[in-house]
């Protein structure tokens, strides 16, 4: 044909389409997983429908799945990182990859989160974040929530210019995974920056060990060690939190933990001290709403001052229950320790309320202590070994009868006694946690002998059962089973909860 291809089949020219199609594609594909090096200019991360784009020095990367931040060097980077999440469905994660950034020069906020979406910025190794006069280490002025995350070894210290905050977000604030966070405000000449600071509220879970310092006034009030608008929940972690003093004679000292909803903590270590005060020294803990506390271990001391101490705890509400162990101070001098509603608490009051082994020791503006405890029983043990020397078995019941049975919290029978009065039976064991057991053929042999109700005591607990009530939820084999843990307890008949 004169050197002249013939022209291909239809089939075969929509195949080279459709592979010069992918290959097009394929060529057009973003880049995923990069670091990105701060000391190359500042950097810009924005959610997207496919991950995150990625600009820095005005040119972006489309879809980027783990946006990776790092320093090329220890030295101190004093460009910024903007995170964007602007929609209310958006959603952006960033890792701090030992991050140096400071930015003292430049008057900006080493980083800054924007937006009504949710932000996660996920710590690897050490980072350090220090900002400008007025300015935050890490500012968040949207409306969205903020996640700082990490591992045990993982870390973050973000200290706020003078005035400024360490950590501050108009949204909620959670700082969770065990990693550890120092947050300090800035010393300023008229008041002192928060460590924390949260519109939405503050979350600290995890095993997390958190550090807040409130900077220094001037001339006015010391900053917060944690301030919050929406409530702080503390359920597992480690918080140290600070207030500021107010240096001058006419000074305030800040806060250690400042909320205007309530206080929640259950479990491991708080320690908030309010600052020094020239005039009126700051709270340990305060709050517009309530204090809850039911474990852990927390320490609130208020502040000293020339003219007025601050209080341990303030609030209008003091719940103190469960386990707690709790040292409340007050300042001198005239600071109380567990100021509620105006008044001073009377430990009287919450002795029902706490669990074996808490503790609550109130000292007053002059030294003097007052402490409620409740004193942890030791349970007996219950066993005995076999006249050969072999393994020990547990224990008969000790007036014990037919069809009953009592069991510790490890299913095995222990002794009690049983009493009856009138139409009860009592039915008692000193433990903390033990089951009552019966079978509904045993319980209508106790109703045909003229037994109404059965009342089973442990030492925290007592609960009474109608023996007729029983008797109609189940057959003939049916077992009943009440449990007492400590103050509270279980019913099953049969098996099924009741």
């Amino acid at each position: 044909m004169g050197g002249i291809d013939s022209p291909r089949p239809a089939s075969q020219r929509a195949a080279a389409f459709i592979l010069t199609a992918a290959m097009l594609t394929t060529l057009a594909a973003p880049a995923f997983a990069k670091t990105w090096y701060i000391e190359d200019g500042d950097i810009t991360v924005k959610a997207s429908d496919t991950g995150n784009d990625v600009t820095q020095k005005d040119k972006t990367t489309y879809g980027d799945k783990d946006t990776i931040i790092t320093n090329r060097k220890e030295d101190a980077s004093s460009n910024t990182v903007t995170i964007e999440a602007e929609k209310k469905d958006d959603k952006v994660e960033v890792t701090l990859k030992d991050v140096n950034i400071d930015t003292s020069s430049r008057n900006k906020a080493a980083v800054s989160v924007t937006g009504e979406g949710d932000t996660n910025i996920k710590l690897n190794g050490d980072n350090a974040l220090k900002s400008d006069i007025y300015r935050s280490g890490i500012y968040g002025s949207g409306s969205g929530s903020l996640t700082i995350s990490g591992g045990e070894n993982d870390s973050l210290t973000a200290q706020g210019g003078s005035g400024a905050n360490g950590i501050s977000s108009s949204g909620s604030l959670t700082i969770s995974g065990g990693s550890t966070v120092t947050a300090n405000g800035g010393s300023g000449t008229i008041s002192g920056g928060d460590g924390i600071c949260s519109s939405g509220g503050v979350t600290i879970s995890g095993g997390s060990t958190v550090t807040a310092n409130g900077g220094n006034g001037g001339s006015l009030v010391g900053g917060d060690g944690i301030r919050s608008g929406g409530g702080l929940t503390v359920s597992d972690g480690t918080v140290t939190a600070k207030g500021g003093n107010g240096d001058s004679k006419d000074g305030y000292g800040g806060d250690g933990i400042r909320s205007g909803g309530v206080v929640t903590i259950s479990g491991n270590t708080v320690n908030a001290a309010g600052g020094y005060g020239g005039k009126v020294g700051g709270y340990g803990i305060c709050s517009f709403d309530r204090v809850a506390i039911s474990g852990g271990t927390v320490e609130a001391a208020g502040g000293n001052g020339s003219t007025g101490g601050g209080s341990g705890i303030y609030s209008s509400v003091i719940d103190l229950s469960g386990s707690l162990e709790l040292t409340a101070k007050a300042g001198s001098p005239t600071g109380k320790a567990l100021l509620q509603n105006g008044r001073e608490l009377d430990l009287d009051t919450i002795k029902d309320k706490l669990d074996p082994g808490a503790k609550v020791t109130a000292t007053d503006a002059n030294g003097k202590t007052k402490q409620v405890s409740i004193p942890r029983p030791v349970e007996p043990e219950e066993s005995s070994s076999s006249s050969d020397g072999g393994s020990a078995t547990p224990s008969a019941p000790a007036f014990s009868l037919p069809g009953l049975t009592v069991t510790d919290k490890d299913g095995q029978r222990i002794s009690y006694t049983s009493t009856q009065s009138g139409n009860t039976l009592t039915v008692c064991v000193g433990r903390l946690t033990a089951s009552f057991r019966i079978s509904l053929a045993a319980l209508r042999q106790l109703r045909a002998e003229g037994i109404e109700t059965i009342t089973f005591q442990t030492i925290l607990c007592s609960t009474t059962l109608s023996v007729d009530e029983l008797l109609a939820m189940g057959g003939e084999d049916a077992e009943v089973v009440l449990t007492h843990h400590i103050r509270s307890s279980t019913l099953t008949v049969g098996g099924k909860d009741v």
